[in-house]
């Protein structure tokens, strides 16, 4: 059976012509209906083949129906295919019988439809083209980070104390006599005298005329006037200072009670600190103590409470001993000085700072009258050459309402808080390292050199090391001159007991021991006057250290000279930095390149092998 030929012209024709929607549903059903019928005629040509009894008659007449619906099957799906290429609205080409043929004629229609899509998209460029600006390949503008406010460099507030309070500066070449103070009582006036102070240096007169003028205001508002905070050059009277004021607030005192603490490091400063105080006091029943370790505790609190003083100065552990077991009423207290307050606030024994300020500040709680919270506050006065600006060292204090006293010229202290007294002339002599072998010779030559065999005081990094230089530098003395002995003597902890400190002291005053080696822990307890001559044989380990080893000469506005030996680059290197931090007000330090073979004579070195010799000998026969 055969269909009729399928014209490809008359479908292009009808597919052009036929564009109305209307018309494309109804051709869609037509051609679902077609579909069908063709199915069912293909099922009936299979059944009529497979039956061979059927006549010729009945076959002729399934035959011409077949025809006739595939013919309209096929007009019908000519119909269908403009539907097809118009889009996918549910018919499937795929299942007709021409599928090739509608394949072809879809591509063609795609074809041109994009062909004018692309026509279209071209122009529309050519267009954002003409409007668009080239540009060269940068990175892309990003916003602007948000900055928090510019903050000041931690460095410029570890230098000084301008953010605790605004600082009082004094000049420390300024005098006045201590007759002009009109409210000095007529017995302090004469010990003065006696003591030989007629005038007062500049951190005394400045720390008396806060403190004198509290103790007045205070005698009829007992309202804290402030906390005192002190930063003097070693040798400037800070010890006199704090002692006036004082006495002249307890000299008139009825009952003997607990009213002054003074704090200090050592023992050697307990007995100098005491010493001051005894001569100030002369004429008045103050009593005045001090506490030390010659004798137990227990034996010592049993005299406290015999017979209570009025003024106690101790080293922070012997007071937080006596606090620990109660022996100590802090109830009427009214001064706690700290002297040396950068080395006691370094010491963490026994948690000293905490328990004072705890046991402090419980009494001021406990008051429950009117008249006992209404009563004068404990006022902290805090001194030191080297004051720290520790901010969580000072915050330990409790300190309320401070003031602050700097005693050097303004431009130098405001970041400067280490300053050497302004009298003193500083010398770093540069030695080549080769020559370190014969450092305590090179010292021994350059003392006898320069006549500084009297009035000299030595600075070394240990015990040990004191020792050993003392007995060298007394045999080099003897062998190097004839002409003059030069006695030489140490003092470090070994021999730091009250009598042998007391007889070496009193001897190198007297000038019967010309030349002192010590060490740093001895060196803040020395208070000699005649001192002419500082001379650092080891290098010292801060700027602290330093000013405390050259403020041992040039006090009480005398003058003195530092000498600082530096073997090799690298000391010189060091010393530098740490002078670099020390305030001078204006002055430099003079540099002296020794030439160590101009400075020895021939037979220095000889001589210098055989006292080798002989100290090794003297220290095997003693061991």
């Amino acid at each position: 059976m055969l269909a009729p030929r399928f014209d490809p012209s008359s479908l292009s024709q009808e597919l052009s012509s036929e564009r109305d929607e209307e018309q494309f549903n109804r051709k869609r059903k037509l051609s679902v209906s077609s579909a069908e019928s063709e199915d069912s005629s293909e099922s009936e040509d299979s059944s009529t083949s497979s039956d061979s009894e059927k006549s010729d008659s009945s076959e002729m007449d399934v035959s011409d129906s077949s025809s006739d619906e595939d013919e309209e099957a096929a007009s019908n799906a000519s119909n269908d295919v403009s539907d097809d290429v118009k889009g996918d609205n549910g018919v499937d080409i795929s299942n007709s019988k021409h599928h090739s043929i509608f394949q072809r004629l879809h591509n063609v229609a795609n074809k041109s439809m994009n062909e004018s899509e692309e026509k279209q998209h071209d122009s529309a460029e050519n267009n954002d083209d003409e409007d668009l600006v080239k540009q060269d390949l940068a990175p892309l503008p990003q916003p602007k980070l948000p900055r928090d406010k510019k903050l000041a460099p931690r460095d410029s507030m570890r230098k000084n104390l301008n953010w605790l309070t605004s600082p009082i500066y004094a000049d420390p070449s300024f005098k006045r006599p201590f007759s002009d103070f009109k409210s000095l009582s007529a017995f302090m006036i004469r010990n003065l005298d006696s003591m030989g102070y007629e005038e007062a240096f500049s951190v005394q007169n400045t720390v008396l005329e806060i403190l004198l003028q509290d103790i007045e205001e205070n005698k009829l508002r007992p309202d804290i006037r402030g906390d005192l905070l002190v930063n003097a050059a070693t040798g400037s009277g800070k010890t006199i200072a704090y002692s006036i004021p004082i006495i002249e607030a307890l000299h008139k005192r009825v009952v003997p009670r607990v009213r002054a603490i003074i704090l200090v490091p050592t023992k050697p400063l307990i007995t100098q600190v005491k010493s001051t105080m005894s001569q100030l006091s002369k004429g008045t029943s103050l009593r005045i103590v001090s506490f030390k370790s010659d004798i137990s505790i227990q034996e010592e609190a049993r005299k406290l409470k015999a017979h209570e003083p009025d003024v106690i100065i101790s080293t922070p552990g012997r007071l937080v001993e006596h606090l620990s077991n109660n022996t100590l009423d802090l109830s009427a207290l009214r001064f706690l000085v700290i002297d040396e307050a950068d080395r006691l606030l370094n010491q963490s024994f026994q948690n000293w700072c905490d328990v004072v300020i705890s046991k402090i500040e419980d009494n001021s709680s406990r008051a429950s009258m009117i008249f006992d919270q209404w009563k004068l506050k404990t006022q902290k006065l805090i001194f030191s050459a080297t004051l720290t600006t520790d901010a969580g060292k000072i915050a330990g204090l409790q300190l309320q309402k401070p003031r602050l006293v700097i005693v050097n010229d303004k431009e130098q202290m405001v970041n400067e808080m280490f300053s050497v007294p302004p009298n003193l002339l500083e010398y770093k002599i540069q030695v080549g390292a080769a020559k370190s072998s014969m450092k305590p010779l090179i010292l021994a030559r350059y003392l006898l050199q320069n006549n500084k065999t009297s009035n000299v005081l030595v600075f070394a990094k240990s015990n040990e090391a004191s020792i050993r230089l003392a007995k060298l530098l007394q045999i080099l003395m003897n062998s190097l001159t004839s002409s003059h002995q030069t006695s030489v003597a140490y003092l470090n902890s070994t021999n730091n007991s009250t009598s042998v400190r007391q007889k070496t002291l009193k001897e190198f005053s007297t000038q019967k021991v010309g030349i002192l080696v010590a060490t740093d822990l001895i060196a803040r307890g020395i208070d000699i006057l005649s001192i002419t001559d500082v001379v650092n044989y080891d290098l010292p380990i801060s700027a602290r250290e330093y000013v405390h080893r050259v403020g041992r000469t040039a006090r009480a506005n005398n003058h003195g000279n530092a000498y600082t030996f530096c073997f090799g680059k690298g000391e010189g290197k060091w010393y530098d930095k740490v002078s670099s931090s020390v305030g001078r007000s204006g002055k430099n330090v003079d540099s002296i390149a020794l030439d160590v073979n101009d400075l020895l004579h021939p037979e220095d070195k000889t001589i210098y092998e055989k006292s080798l010799q002989e100290l090794q000998s003297h220290v095997l026969n003693k061991y």
